[in-house]
């Protein structure tokens, strides 16, 4: 088993790099040092941390586990949906196809890590989702809207941080 790992992470940096259409862009972090400070408002549905997160770890997100994939699962779209009050950044949170990396543990929080495809470097995401809260914390990086500068989505609210969204070693 550890030998497809292994192998996965060798190609998955090859594979998101043909995806960056070819134009050699300053690489992101390969790995995530996040956490949360801000708890959610009381206004904001927070999920139920009953929801087992951490099945999905060493999956990519489109594979079914349980009969659900990572964007699928209910409590993963609920936990993206009182994050992220923008609905375009939501719907590329919870239904882009792009390139992924296998969902992994960051700091005890479980990450997906995604792109659009064909364009990875200038438009990527992830989500990271603490197993026992059900609360989520999106990185949103879309070089259109802003090349040095990340938005952070966290219980409703967004804040802009410089630099790009941490990446996630499978």
């Amino acid at each position: 088993m550890a030998a497809p790992i292994r192998l996965l992470m060798l190609i998955a940096p090859l594979a998101l790099a043909a995806c960056s259409g070819g134009e050699k862009k300053e690489e992101a972090p390969k790995t995530a040092n996040v956490t949360a400070e801000t708890p959610a408002p009381a206004n904001i549905a927070t999920p139920a941390p009953s929801a087992d997160f951490a099945r999905y770890v060493g999956h990519y997100p489109f594979d079914k586990v349980d009969g659900h994939s990572w964007h699928d699962d209910p409590a993963v779209a609920e936990a993206v949906d009182a994050a992220v009050a923008d609905a375009q950044v939501r719907k590329w949170v919870r239904e882009g196809e792009g390139p992924a990396t296998p969902i992994a543990l960051v700091d005890g929080k479980v990450a997906s890590w995604a792109c659009e495809t064909h364009n990875c470097g200038p438009h990527q995401w992830i989500t990271l989702i603490d197993p026992k809260s059900g609360t989520a914390e999106i990185c949103y990086y879309d070089e259109e809207v802003a090349a040095d500068k990340v938005r952070w989505f966290i219980a409703g609210k967004e804040e802009q941080r410089p630099g790009q969204c941490p990446q996630v070693e499978g």
